[in-house]
């Protein structure tokens, strides 16, 4: 399984973008101070929202919980079910002026799904105990704008990205476009709205609105990110190399498979779709100044699970699971970013 690019990476995107924006504003030539200084805004950005750093492994353990499976609306099996997940992720800056940004995205995915337990509903659709490995591949390409309208600063976003099985015989390409207002912003906050548009016939909605509030405490040492529709964080620096984040996330996911031999009633291409959230608390601790390691844990709960044949639209599936909520452990480490890209 590999997850779409999210909204959460689109939105801390248009941060970096802002961050570079000001950056290279305040001077009229740019310096080797002013690359530093740059390099660390970005560092900032990514110990705030850490899909902007530059190198990325997480692996994610999930519990077992209970799964109940329906075809059609019929039932046909229950059981245990669980995941594990290892994430490796890359962003490559490639290009970076005062208003524009280019940026490179590159993931793999290994996910195992574990069955146990099943008790069959249904003698045509028999379900047997297995574990299932499905690795898969993304790639993205980034461009970000920043410019004004009416008088008001405003960001301008265009994201090709493309999911592929390994043998790359199955892929799905998604273009988002999205442009973001700044309402209102001081020293220690900001609030923007915004609006999505999404071309993949995949996708449930082609087009929805967003709004991001930021907000640095400075007397407490905490910052607010709310990001909606997908992501609220509370995060508190305890230490200069020590942060606790609470978080509560939104998170999708598409993949490629086909069910195994023993289903010979089911042979197509098939998708599977999840969407899940995520909620619990992340520790982080910076090992050298760009290294920082990981520790998550929490509830995963899949609101949002179905099967459908190969291109079909997300409400033309055929199989619909119903999952428990679930403790989860996520460990990782990642590097911040330490190059911005070519400034032309």
């Amino acid at each position: 399984m590999m997850f779409k690019i999210s909204l959460s990476l689109l939105v801390s995107f248009l941060f970096l973008t802002d961050l570079f924006a000001q950056d290279m504003r305040s001077t009229d030539q740019a310096t080797l101070s002013d690359s530093l200084k740059g390099i660390a805004m970005a560092e900032h950005a990514a110990l705030m929202y850490p899909k902007l750093r530059q190198f990325t492994i997480t692996h994610e353990e999930n519990a077992f919980g209970q799964i109940t499976s329906a075809m059609h609306g019929t039932r046909i099996f229950e059981g245990k079910f669980r995941t594990s997940r290892t994430y490796i992720n890359m962003n490559v800056p490639i290009m970076q002026r005062a208003n524009d940004n280019l940026i490179g995205s590159l993931g793999v995915i290994h996910q195992f799904y574990d069955l146990h337990d099943v008790r069959n509903y249904d003698a045509t659709h028999v379900v047997y105990d297995q574990r299932t490995y499905i690795p898969m591949m993304s790639a993205a390409l980034t461009y970000m704008h920043k410019d004004s309208l009416f008088g008001r600063p405003v960001n301008y976003m265009a994201h090709l990205s493309g999911i592929f099985d390994p043998s790359m015989s199955r892929a799905q390409l998604t273009f988002t476009g999205m442009a973001n207002f700044v309402l209102r912003q001081t020293a220690n906050s900001r609030l923007t709205v915004g609006a999505v548009l999404v071309l993949d016939p995949a996708s449930p909605v082609p087009f929805f609105l967003m709004l991001n509030y930021f907000r640095r405490f400075e007397n407490l040492n905490m910052d607010l990110m709310i990001d909606l529709p997908y992501r609220l964080a509370l995060r508190k620096a305890v230490k200069e190399r020590t942060s606790f984040t609470f978080f509560n996330e939104l998170q999708g996911s598409n993949s490629f498979f086909k069910f195994s031999d023993q289903q010979t009633t089911l042979t197509n291409d098939y998708t599977f779709s999840n969407l899940e959230i995520k909620s619990g608390l992340m520790a982080e601790y910076r090992l050298t100044k760009k290294a920082v390691v990981s520790l998550s844990t929490g509830v995963n709960y899949a609101v949002n699970s179905r099967i459908r044949e190969g291109r079909a639209k997300p409400n033309d599936y055929f199989i619909k699971n119903k999952h428990q909520a679930v403790p989860f452990v996520q460990v990782g480490i990642s590097l911040l970013p330490f190059w911005k890209g070519v400034g032309l």
